[in-house]
């Protein structure tokens, strides 16, 4: 006996009646009679590609003082002036002129940051048998919290008004940038070459002579695009060298790359959401710290706790925020 079974390229005569019940005009193969599993025919790569975040600034541009301990609530500092007098007296003279000296204290409050993971057996089982560092993951996990709170403390402030951030503070002068002579704006991009270099140069004459030789510019932050524009922006359409380039060879104060810094932070943070760049010297002609993070301790992790079924590992650290001692030795210049 033959079955005809309609194709789309015409018919087939099918002449072995053993594949009479096995074949059928409405058949359609699936997944499930194949021969081999979907899941047999899948290769998991042992590399993981987690997602990426950019770098948190805070620490690499300011140092950590961690003085005081985890017990403070207070972290307090003293600064001292003296008043001297002279004049010119005769030799039976009582009222001589006396000189003194006089202090202030300046204080900040310490705040517990805290931050935990956790875990539960059923976790635990299902990590075990995926060979996957459940723990080590979530104290990254945690880590990076952690850290982006005071990142973000540090350059911005706080949402509970705990900390007062870089670009709060307003003891940190606030300078706009001179216009172009022609049209008047204020961008690099829309200015030459020549007032670019004119923007730098200025608002480095100005901190030393401002501070009376006190302070001298020893860093150059930029938002990332501005630092590009001027790494990459030709001096004048007949040079080899770049806007940046120029300055470093011809500037007084700084003078190597290592001295200039791209940050993420510095981005729409000038007066009116305009770009900026900051001028700074971190440190006085003694070599104390003119700003520094206050962290008497730094993040730590308590034994873990066991919550019925659920392994909590809790963690805090005491924080202080940015301690801006010396607002003179640093400057925003904003309009970029």
């Amino acid at each position: 006996m033959s079955r005809e079974v309609k194709l789309a390229d015409g018919s087939v005569e099918i002449l072995n009646d053993h594949f009479e019940k096995l074949v059928d005009a409405d058949t359609r193969l699936s997944d499930n009679d194949g021969l081999f599993m979907q899941r047999q025919l899948e290769f998991i790569e042992a590399q993981s590609y987690d997602v990426l975040y950019p770098d948190l600034e805070a620490r690499e541009c300011f140092q950590t003082n961690t003085l005081g301990g985890a017990g403070v609530t207070t972290l307090t500092f003293r600064s001292y002036d003296r008043i001297g007098k002279a004049q010119v007296i005769n030799a039976r003279a009582t009222d001589l002129p006396k000189s003194d000296i006089s202090g202030k204290e300046f204080s900040v409050s310490v705040k517990s940051v805290g931050t935990s993971y956790d875990f539960d057996i059923d976790e635990i089982a299902a990590a075990q048998m995926a060979g996957m560092p459940l723990e080590a993951r979530k104290a990254m996990a945690s880590r990076r919290g952690y850290e982006e709170f005071i990142n973000q403390a540090v350059w911005y402030g706080d949402s509970e008004g705990q900390f007062t951030g870089f670009f709060q503070n307003t003891e940190i002068a606030k300078n706009p940038v001179a216009g172009a002579a022609v049209g008047g704006a204020t961008e690099w991009e829309k200015k030459t070459p020549d007032e670019v270099l004119f923007d730098l140069n200025e608002a480095c004459g100005a901190m030393y002579a401002g501070t009376k030789k006190v302070h001298a510019p020893a860093e150059l932050w930029l938002p990332v695009k501005k630092w590009n524009y001027i790494r990459s922006t030709p001096r004048s359409p007949n040079s080899d060298k770049t806007i940046l380039q120029y300055f470093l060879d011809n500037n007084q104060f700084i003078k190597d790359q290592s001295q200039v810094k791209a940050l993420n932070a510095l981005e729409g943070q000038g007066t009116g959401g305009t770009e900026c760049f900051v001028i700074i010297n971190q440190k006085t002609p003694e070599g104390t710290n003119t700003v520094h993070i206050r962290e008497p301790l730094p993040l730590q992790y308590m034994p873990v706790q066991i919550h019925g079924l659920v392994y909590e590992v809790p963690g805090r650290g005491r924080f202080g925020g940015l301690q801006v001692i010396y607002p003179r030795a640093m400057d925003i210049w904003y309009g970029i």
